[in-house]
């Protein structure tokens, strides 16, 4: 019978090895799944892991890495209203964050992390990977290897002749506005669900046979917004075509190099090495920061200009946006540029994702707010919502003083 026990329990002991990773005494606490599904109750190791459980390729660190400066002070009480007041440390706590940074001009002012999380981990993006793609896109028309958003991708790629999605112009892509039903509601077995299974969870998984499977009729492009996660997919496929470079391979290149990125980052592919686009670019909250530094600053870091300042302005400037697009018109609470999330006041944005990221980035104040989080409810709620008060609040706690 002894025996029969301990035969079972080295079974257990085997089978749970299996199903989990372990680096560091910290991942026996937070257990690293090594399964790629967002649904499992392990997502603190997870969402700081995602790229080793994933096909993914690397976007290597800069050759001449730049730290931030460090003006360290206590924001932890400043306080926002949404139905309830609550403060920066409450807002920490109650939204599953593992990491919150605050940086003003250049400056790391405050962080905190949660669940034995670090500045220097991966965290996943979730959706902030889609702005990634629209700064690309932008620096790519910059050089002009794409020549005009209004170009349809078809002029920039062959590979998914077959797909709706070659018709479409970039610029409609941008702005989520193909005309193409897609429902990405996260709720239930729909076309987000589908895109997901497809991308990330088939052996085979390939962006050109999943784009060239979507053959549906575009009405009204341009004119409405609709998110769909595969028009930025779409786009990714047009950036490597324009480029003739991988996703990642032109990341490192025009922007993790300039930037001076301390840290490698990763983003998800398919089975054939295709950039995912969408979702699941992974990086270090301090290399997040200066990309959000350099769309604060207009396009300049280091004394290097990395995207023009009008494709900035273009894409997140909330009175520059045509109608359906504008604040309270694209989404109840938010207008939304190209790939950005837009604010009532222009100059103010945010990339975001689901289960609780947020980068926020004010232009005129140059304060950006990143956020980490493992949220157990994909989207909707209050989350949002205080995220956005909580930013604004920041913003004033430091104008107000600077003031003093």
């Amino acid at each position: 019978m002894r025996l029969l026990a301990f035969a079972f329990l080295t079974l257990v002991s085997f089978v749970a090895h299996a199903q989990f990773i372990e680096h560091e005494e910290r991942d026996k606490r937070y257990l690293v799944p090594r399964s790629p599904d967002t649904t499992t109750p392990h997502k603190v190791g997870l969402f700081t892991h995602m790229a080793e459980v994933s096909p993914s390729c690397k976007v290597s660190k800069s050759s001449s890495p730049v730290p931030l400066q460090r003006s360290p002070r206590d924001l932890s009480g400043v306080k926002y209203e949404v139905i309830f007041n609550y403060t920066l440390k409450e807002h920490i706590d109650k939204n599953n964050v593992m990491g919150l940074m605050v940086v003003r001009d250049g400056k790391i002012l405050d962080q905190h992390y949660r669940h034995e999380r670090r500045e220097t981990d991966q965290f996943t993006s979730f959706s902030m990977a889609k702005s990634m793609i629209g700064i690309l896109i932008g620096i790519a028309l910059d050089e002009g290897l794409i020549k005009s958003l209004d170009d349809p991708v078809s002029r920039y790629t062959s590979r998914i002749n077959e797909s709706s999605y070659s018709k479409v112009s970039i610029r409609s892509l941008l702005r989520m506005s193909s005309g193409i039903p897609f429902n990405e509601t996260y709720t239930g077995k729909n076309d987000i669900y589908y895109l997901d299974q497809a991308l990330r969870f088939s052996p085979n998984s390939s962006v050109v046979a999943t784009l060239n499977k979507m053959q549906r009729t575009s009405t009204d492009e341009g004119k409405k917004f609709n998110y769909a996660s595969v028009e930025t997919v779409a786009l990714a496929e047009a950036l490597r075509g324009a480029t003739g470079k991988s996703v990642c391979q032109y990341m490192q290149e025009k922007l993790w190099e300039p930037i001076g990125a301390e840290h490698d980052a990763w983003w998800g592919t398919d089975s054939e090495g295709n950039a995912l686009g969408y979702a699941y670019f992974n990086a270090a909250q301090l290399d997040y920061a200066k990309v959000a530094l350099m769309l604060a600053n207009m396009g300049e870091l280091n004394d290097k200009r990395i995207l023009s300042a009008e494709y900035i302005d273009q894409a997140t400037n909330v009175e520059r946006q045509p109608e359906g697009f504008k604040y309270a018109q694209a989404d109840k609470f938010s207008g939304y540029g190209y790939q950005f999330w837009l604010r009532e006041k222009p100059g103010r944005y945010f990339m975001q994702g689901v289960y609780g990221q947020y980068i926020g980035i004010d232009r005129d104040s140059k304060t950006v707010l990143l956020i980490n989080s493992f949220d157990n409810v994909e989207s909707g709620g209050l989350r949002s919502p205080r995220t956005w008060r909580l930013f604004t609040s920041i913003i004033n706690e430091l104008d107000q003083k600077e003031r003093n």
